[in-house]
C-alpha cells in the first residue's frame, strides 16, 4: 500500500532534506497552534524527539529578565514536512514572544562602572591667527589632558591644540552614533565682546571648560574610541576613523515630523520634548526681543551724544548756570557712552548665554525625535513579523507544503524576528539612558541660565553705578546754580553740603540706606569710570564738541568708542553689588 507522504515515516529527521534540528525555542503560552486531525502516537513522538530550548545567543541579545515558558508542539504526520513545520513553528515562539522587563544594568553595561573610567581636562589657552573671519570663526583651543582610559595611548597628554573644525568632526561622530545620550552642542567660538578683548578670551575659554566636563561625565562618550583618536591625532588632521551611522534626515525626516508620535510608555520622555521644544521657542523669542532692545539702545545713545553737545553750547549772563550747562553736557554724553557699555553687556552676558541653551535645547528636541523615528521602526518590525507569522502558519497547515518555500519563510520570519529583537534591544537601551540624561540635562539648563542672568545682573548693576558716579559729578554745580540746594526738590529735604561727598561709600549706599560694608577697590571700581580724563580735560573741538565726542564720531560702528578704550571699558573687573 503507497503513502500519501512524500517521505517515509522511518526517520523524518534524516527524510527531510531541508530540516534544521540544531534550533528550537519555546512557544509562548498566549500563541496557540492551529488544532490538526493527527494521532496521538504522532503528537508525542514528535514532542520528545524535539524537545524545545533556549537560544543562548538570542537571550543574550534580548538582554532581558524573565522566565520562557515550555509549550506543547503539534505536528503533521507527514515525514515531509514534519521538521520544517517544526521549524515554523519555533520562528514564531521567538518573534511573538512578549519583551518582560528591562533590567538597565544589562541594556547599559557602561553605567554598572560609573567612576573606573575618567578623563580629566583643562582648558589652558585660546589661539586667533588669521583673517578676520578666520579668527572669529576658527580659534585654534589649547587643553591639557589626563586619563587612566585603555583606549589612549599614553596617560598625560599636555599643549593639545585642536581647531574648531575637529571638534565638529567629533560632534557630528558622536552625535549621529550614540543616539542614547544627549550630545552637548559645541559653544559659540567668539560672544559679543569682541575677538581683541580680555573678556572675550576668557568667556570662550570657560565655555570651552565648560564643553569638556560635560562630554568627560558622560560614560557612553568615554568609552567610545573615537574620543581617543581625536585627542591623540596631530593638529588639524582629525577626522572620523569609524563609519558615522546618520539619522533620517532631509525630506523624509521632515515629513515623518509632522506625523502624531507614537504612544511613549515612558512618561518622563513623553513629557520632555514637548518642555524642550517650549525651551526651545521661548528662548529663542527672547533673544529676539533683547536683540531689538539692544538696538534700540544704540540709537538712544547716539541721541544722548548729540543732546550732550547741544546742552553744552547753551550759555546765559550767569556764571554759574554756563559752567553747570557746559558740565552736564559732558556728563551727558558720558552717560550715553555708558548706554553703549551697557548694551554691549546685554549681548556678551544674557544673550550669548541664552544662544548656548537654544542651540543644545535643539540637539535634545532632535534626539527625542530620533528616538521616536525608532518606535516607529519598532512597529513596522513587529508587523512584519506579524505577517511572517501568519505566512508560516498557512504553510504549516498545509500537509504537501513545499520544502523549498517553507526554507524560504523560515529565513525571512528569523530575519524579521532578529530585526524586531535588535529595535527592542536599541530602544531600551536609548530609553533608558535618556530618561537618566534628562534629570542631568535639566540641571545643566537651570544652573547655566542662573549663571548667564547673574553675570548680566552683575555687570548691569556696576555700569548703572557708575552713571550714577557720573552724574554725582555735576551735583555741586546744580546746588551752586539753585540756592534752594537743588537736589532737595527730588525729595532729599536734608541734604549735605559737602561737595566731594559720594552716595557709594565703604560705609553703605546713602540712596538705600545700606549698612553694608564693600572694600575701598569696590569703591573705586564704581567712582572712577572710563570718561573722568575726558571730563577734566577742556574741549579743544570747535563749537563745544567734546574730546570723547569728537574721537567716538570717527567710529560709529563700535558705538562711538574707538577699540582701546572699549577694550579698557570691558576688562573691568565686575563691580560686586551684594
Amino acid at each position: 500500500m503507497s503513502s500519501s507522504t512524500p517521505y517515509e515515516d522511518h526517520d523524518p529527521l534524516t527524510d527531510n532534506p531541508f530540516a534544521d534540528h540544531s534550533s528550537a525555542v519555546t512557544e509562548p503560552s498566549h500563541i496557540r497552534p492551529p488544532d490538526d486531525n493527527d494521532d496521538d502516537d504522532d503528537d508525542k513522538e514528535s514532542t520528545l524527539e524535539h524537545e524545545p530550548v533556549i537560544q543562548e545567543e538570542e537571550s543574550n541579545q534580548l538582554a532581558v529578565n524573565g522566565a520562557h515558558s515550555d509549550a506543547s508542539q503539534e505536528t503533521i504526520p507527514s515525514t515531509g514536512t514534519v521538521a520544517a513545520n517544526k521549524n515554523i513553528q519555533q520562528e514564531e515562539q521567538t518573534s511573538s514572544e512578549p519583551v518582560p522587563t528591562v533590567d538597565i544594568t544589562k541594556v547599559l553595561p557602561e553605567r554598572k562602572d560609573i567612576g573606573i573610567y575618567s578623563l580629566i581636562i583643562k582648558v589652558t589657552g585660546l589661539e586667533r591667527t588669521g583673517s578676520i573671519s578666520n579668527k572669529r570663526e576658527n580659534p585654534t583651543i589649547i587643553f591639557d589632558c589626563s586619563t587612566n582610559i585603555p583606549t589612549f595611548r599614553k596617560r598625560k597628554h599636555k599643549k593639545l591644540r585642536k581647531s574648531i573644525e575637529e571638534f565638529q568632526n567629533l560632534f557630528k561622530f558622536l552625535n549621529n552614533n550614540i543616539p542614547e545620550s544627549f550630545i552637548p552642542s559645541i559653544p559659540s567660538t567668539y560672544t559679543n565682546y569682541g575677538i581683541n578683548n580680555e573678556e572675550d578670551h576668557d568667556t570662550t575659554i570657560n565655555n570651552f571648560q565648560e564643553w569638556f566636563n560635560r562630554i568627560c561625565g558622560d560614560p557612553l562618550i568615554l568609552r567610545n574610541e573615537e574620543l581617543a583618536f581625536f585627542i591623540e591625532s596631530d593638529y588639524g588632521t582629525y577626522i572620523p576613523i569609524n563609519p558615522s551611522v546618520a539619522p533620517i534626515s532631509g525630506l523624509k525626516r521632515k515629513t515623518l515630523k509632522q506625523l502624531a508620535p507614537p504612544f511613549d510608555e515612558s512618561l518622563p520622555l513623553a513629557e520632555f520634548r514637548p518642555m524642550v521644544k517650549s525651551i526651545y521657542v521661548n528662548v529663542q523669542n527672547i533673544q529676539e526681543k533683547l536683540l531689538k532692545a539692544s538696538k534700540t539702545r544704540r540709537l538712544l545713545v547716539q541721541e544722548e551724544n548729540e543732546f550732550g553737545q547741544k546742552f553744552g553750547t547753551l550759555t546765559t549772563n550767569n556764571e554759574n548756570e554756563s559752567k553747570l550747562y557746559k558740565r552736564y553736557g559732558k556728563i551727558m554724553t558720558a552717560v550715553g557712552d555708558i548706554n553703549s557699555i551697557i548694551a554691549t553687556m546685554d549681548m556678551a552676558t544674557l544673550y550669548d548665554g541664552l544662544e548656548w541653551i537654544v542651540q543644545d535645547s535643539y540637539i535634545v528636541k532632535e534626539s527625542l525625535t530620533n528616538r521616536h523615528f525608532i518606535m516607529r521602526d519598532l512597529l513596522q518590525a513587529q508587523q512584519n513579523c506579524k505577517n511572517k507569522q501568519e505566512m508560516t502558519r498557512k504553510l504549516r497547515s498545509r500537509r504537501d507544503a513545499n520544502p523549498i518555500k517553507v526554507e524560504d519563510a523560515i529565513r525571512s520570519l528569523k530575519i524579521a524576528s532578529t530585526t524586531e529583537q535588535n529595535l527592542t534591544l536599541k530602544l531600551h537601551r536609548v530609553t533608558g539612558n535618556m530618561v537618566i540624561e534628562r534629570s542631568e540635562w535639566v540641571n545643566w539648563y537651570e544652573k547655566w541660565l542662573i549663571k548667564s542672568i547673574k553675570m548680566h545682573t552683575l555687570r548691569r548693576i556696576e555700569y548703572e553705578r557708575k552713571k550714577l558716579s557720573l552724574l554725582e559729578r555735576v551735583r555741586s554745580e546744580v546746588r551752586r546754580a539753585d540756592m534752594k540746594g537743588g537736589l532737595s526738590r527730588l525729595g532729599r529735604h536734608t541734604v549735605s553740603k559737602k561737595e566731594d561727598e559720594v552716595s557709594q561709600s565703604t560705609q553703605g549706599d546713602s540712596w538705600t540706606g545700606e549698612v553694608r560694608r564693600h572694600s575701598q577697590q569696590e569703591i573705586n571700581t564704581v567712582l572712577h569710570t572710563e570718561f573722568d580724563k575726558s571730563l577734566s580735560i577742556e574741549s579743544t573741538h570747535p563749537e563745544g564738541t567734546s574730546a570723547d565726542t569728537a574721537l567716538n564720531s570717527e567710529n560709529k560702528d563700535t558705538n562711538m568708542l574707538d577699540a582701546k578704550s572699549a577694550a579698557h571699558m570691558l576688562g573691568i573687573s565686575t563691580y560686586n553689588g551684594r
